[in-house]
């Protein structure tokens, strides 16, 4: 409650107990002259009426002091109120609608079937329907619509809300309207700038692998025919780091394209989760080999998931790569999975150099490297940001679990079950 209706009702409970008190003390002397009587009653009845019409002028400045706030209010936020009684078809309007309408305030609010005539011809039956199809079932709405004859265009979003009576029948709705004009603009401009973005990336990324290829494909042939072994070690540096802008351009390339608002739509299929770890696994064989690192496919064989089959092994290979990658020789890496209501949740757990609270919170960000040992050259910090990319698409979630720096990690995501047949 406000404090000056906390003001208002101390006031009030004070002139109630002054006017009792008088009459008290009125009672209290009856045996008086009836003149005295009389004239103590009129003095009281003088004095209760005056504190009344104060308190009632006190209540009148509080709702005029509010109502101009509230004007105030939506003033800054392009914002306006109104109500319609649907049983006499009479309706309320804020002064600040009138304003965002063009029309003078204190005017009666137009009909609805005057509102409709004000809305653009190309927005006007879009929004007959939705208002008319609330009415009818008792519905919240919203809708966007523009004015006709606006020589500004601006977009307005109308919410609006259906009051019933105790037998469920519509009596009157209520609601806003807003202009949103610079918020629709801020969010066309961003998505412009997303587009030119993910071209510019795509378009660099193609430029940038054009000459590269000749240079991965012609290093190693050049490198055999080479008898220096000083030489050879300098080639081989060359076709080291070759290689890994290759692998982060083609990164930067694939994350700029899930990033892609647009684009095809994702097919999924019923997948057999564990042959999908065990393909990502064989791609991974020769990293695992040389870091003498064990890695557990501990997937039951019969698991289905809703997945695409291609990106679902991308997401497994980056994970199982970062934990043999991220822990010592001779480490492990596992992976599992559970399913519980519909879902199923994959697990690929390792015991490397682990994770701080606040590094679980960022490692699925782009371009972001957790631990100085990470920040190698062939490290584009998008692989994780990439899986991310990819569980949404799916539907799922992903996330980073670890007891601390040199305890382990394990990373968690979620997708639907498949359907057995």
């Amino acid at each position: 409650m406000s404090k000056s209706i906390w003001i208002s009702a101390l006031y009030l409970l004070a002139s109630l107990l002054i006017s009792a008190g008088v009459l008290c003390f009125i009672f209290f002397n009856s045996y008086q002259s009836d003149h005295h009587l009389q004239l103590m009653a009129g003095v009281a009845l003088l004095l209760f009426f005056t504190i009344l019409c104060g308190n009632l002028v006190y209540y009148q400045q509080s709702l005029k002091q509010a109502k101009h706030n509230l004007d105030e209010a939506q003033q800054l936020a392009a914002l306006g109120s109104w109500e319609r009684d649907l049983v006499s078809g009479k309706g309320y309007w804020s002064e600040n609608h009138y304003h965002l309408f063009g029309l003078q305030p204190g005017t009666t609010a137009p009909s609805l079937d005057d509102f409709f005539a004000m809305i653009h011809a190309d927005d006007r039956e879009q929004v007959r329907e939705t208002v008319t199809a609330a009415i009818r079932t008792g519905a919240s709405y919203e809708t966007t619509y523009r004015l006709a004859h606006d020589r500004d265009k601006r977009i307005f979003v109308s919410r609006g809300k259906v009051v019933c009576d105790a037998s469920r029948k519509p009596v009157s709705v209520v609601g806003t309207v807003q202009d949103v004009t610079e918020k629709y603009e801020r969010e066309r401009l961003r998505e412009e700038l997303l587009q030119q973005k993910d071209v510019l990336i795509t378009r660099l990324g193609h430029d940038l692998k054009t000459p590269l290829t000749p240079l991965v494909a012609l290093l190693p042939l050049i490198r055999t025919r080479i008898a220096d072994g000083k030489l050879c070690d300098l080639i081989d540096i060359c076709i080291r780091n070759t290689n890994n802008i290759r692998e982060q351009v083609d990164q930067t390339i694939r994350f700029s394209r899930l990033s892609s608002t647009g684009g095809p739509g994702l097919l999924v299929t019923d997948v057999v989760l564990a042959s999908a770890a065990d393909d990502a696994v064989a791609g991974l064989k020769d990293i695992a080999g040389a870091r003498s690192t064990v890695i557990e496919n501990r997937i039951a064989p019969g698991m289905l998931v809703r997945a695409n089959m291609q990106e679902l092994e991308e997401v497994l290979s980056n994970l199982i790569s970062n934990g043999v990658k991220f822990s010592v020789p001779g480490s492990f890496v596992r992976i599992d999975a559970h399913h519980a209501d519909g879902q199923v949740t994959v697990i690929v757990s390792d015991n490397g150099i682990g994770l701080s609270a606040d590094e679980q919170s960022h490692i699925f960000d782009e371009l972001y490297k957790a631990d100085p040992s990470r920040h190698e050259l062939g490290s584009s910090g998008l692989g994780l940001a990439i899986c991310r990319k990819i569980v949404e698409r799916h539907g799922g979630r992903i996330w980073a679990e670890s007891p601390g720096k040199g305890q382990g990690t394990s990373i968690s995501f979620t997708l639907s079950e498949g359907v057995s047949t």
